[in-house]
């Protein structure tokens, strides 16, 4: 559970210092050139922003620190005084006290706006977000005063970029509808920059830290940093449609400010899923160092071959007489397999299906398939019976005690978001509440499971056997975003221009089926 809480609460902090970052960058680049009348008000929603997330990193560094204390924590109390003296706790103590002025700087300048005070925000946020190297991979390494610089520029570069989409997106759906979007075009410009310079720090950290194609593909560390490319060219696609826009003549248009609005929701929600994707990253070994852990090309190429999908499984009384459940340290039996490969193929099968009726729904020729959300309920009732069976299916681990395990915690908060949007699609669908707020719970809860899926781990003591369990998960990941995004614009984009996306996400939701209906693990 501790390896569960420090990753989600350094994802909190690197979201927190982007916002930062990039509120004062976003401040002082854009809104400063910017001459229409509602500049003040954007600069004070701007600085807002931008002291929320210096509060939240410092928020999240100290829950670092305590959760780090706790775990040293023996019989004579917390080891304050040793964290505190520790490389890691000398770091931490220092990012919290950068955030906590940051935020004040930020609270300042909004009552009282300056061109000092601003410049004062921009450093102190810059060495807000560069502070973050100092507790990345880079201390660990015997080269590590060019890989803490390279690491300061690549994250001070992130923050620049996704805290100004950030700030760029929640200024744009507050502003007026029927205004143009013209005002953005300095930022621009400096998103420009920035994604310059995190493709060429992030190419010097990949040389240092995956160094060959072997280590990509076979290594978590590795197969992480090929789905952050992957997601990193999908926000360089979108940044280039947005500039187009913001360059063209008429970018003033309301129609078009509308697309470009929606686009930027995407794209900033996109760059935080990517923040969430590098927390991961950060939390596992570099993938040079995995040794005899490192995945064959053989061995993932077979994960990924298409078989015919397993139909049966154990009996739970098999699955407690031939194997280890409930212990991480013990190898996994080929009945454990079993089990785990049938519960993920059958899920695979239902989805297939839902994906299937969802694509003739939008034919318009099949009325009746607009009930495919009620093939969720049946999907979460299987998933709750399939799922981590060493819990009330064998009994072998108690409930509260199998609830400590980050992985059964992950897999039920799938469940629940699951079953929370089967039950909403379906009444959207059937139209009880067609224009409810309920039909923006299929996107949340598809990006959500993306965001889980991604940064998902399994508490299996062998690495290799760890990773070839999770390498599916990252293009399942991946197609859940595309799903939930594609929704996303369908839903926010005026009817015309949402027919597009609403063709991909029926599809998406096919290919996601397919990948979990050929899931193998050995």
């Amino acid at each position: 559970m501790v390896s569960f809480v420090l990753l989600w609460l350094r994802a909190a902090g690197l979201v927190g210092q982007a916002l930062a970052l990039g509120g004062a960058a976003f401040a002082l680049v854009v809104l400063a050139r910017a001459r229409e009348p509602h500049v003040p008000h954007r600069l004070r929603s701007t600085l807002a922003i931008a002291a929320a997330g210096a509060a939240l990193a410092a928020a999240a560094q100290a829950g670092i620190l305590a959760t780090l204390a706790r775990a040293f924590a023996d019989d004579a109390g917390w080891p304050i005084g040793a964290l505190l003296g520790s490389t890691v706790g000398l770091a931490g103590v220092a990012r919290l006290v950068i955030a906590l002025a940051v935020a004040g700087a930020a609270l300042a300048l909004r009552r009282a706006p300056s061109a000092r005070g601003g410049w004062v925000l921009l450093v102190a946020g810059a060495l807000l977000a560069a502070s973050g190297a100092l507790v990345g991979h880079a201390t660990g390494r015997e080269d590590f005063g060019w890989l803490l610089g390279v690491g300061a520029l690549h994250q001070a570069a992130a923050g620049v970029w996704v805290g100004g989409l950030v700030c760029a997106a929640a200024l744009t759906v507050r502003h007026d509808a029927q205004a143009g979007i013209g005002w953005l075009r300095p930022f621009s410009g400096l998103a420009a920059v920035a994604a310059g310079a995190i493709a060429l720090t992030g190419i010097a950290l990949a040389l240092e830290y995956v160094a060959t194609p072997r280590v990509a593909i076979g290594t978590s560390y590795g197969a992480m940093v090929l789905a952050k490319i992957t997601l990193f060219l999908a926000l360089l696609a979108m940044g280039a449609l947005n500039h187009l826009a913001l360059r063209s003549q008429r970018a003033s248009a309301p129609a078009d400010a509308i697309v470009v609005r929606r686009r930027l929701e995407v794209e900033a929600g996109l760059a935080l899923v990517t923040v969430f994707l590098a927390a991961s990253i950060a939390s596992a070994p570099p993938g040079v160092d995995a040794g005899v852990a490192r995945a064959s090309p053989e061995e993932v190429r077979h994960v990924f071959t298409p078989r015919w999908p397993r139909l049966d499984t154990p009996t739970p009384a098999e699955l407690v007489a031939t194997s280890g459940l409930g212990d991480p340290d013990a190898p996994r039996s080929a009945a454990e397999i079993a089990w785990s490969e049938f519960g993920h193929n059958v899920s695979g099968l239902f989805i297939v299906a839902m994906g299937v009726l969802a694509t003739l729904e939008r034919t318009g020729r099949a009325r009746w398939a607009r009930h495919w959300p009620l093939l969720l309920i049946a999907l979460a009732g299987f998933i709750a019976w399939s799922l981590d069976p060493e819990g009330w299916q064998t009994g072998v681990v108690g409930f509260w005690e199998q609830m400590r395990s980050p992985e059964v915690l992950q897999h039920r908060i799938v469940l629940v978001l699951t079953s929370a949007f089967a039950i909403a699609e379906w009444r959207v669908r059937s139209g009880r509440r067609p224009d409810s707020v309920l039909r923006y719970l299929f996107p949340v809860a598809a990006i959500a499971s993306g965001v889980f899926l991604i940064s998902h781990s399994h508490e299996v003591s062998n690495a290799k056997s760890a990773f070839l369990m999770e390498v599916t998960h990252l293009p399942l990941g991946l197609v859940s975003l595309v799903a939930g995004w594609a929704r996303w614009l369908e839903l926010r984009l005026p009817p015309a221009d949402g027919v597009g996306p609403g063709h991909v996400w029926g599809p998406a939701f096919c290919l996601f089926g397919l990948i979990l209906t050929f899931y193998r693990e050995a």
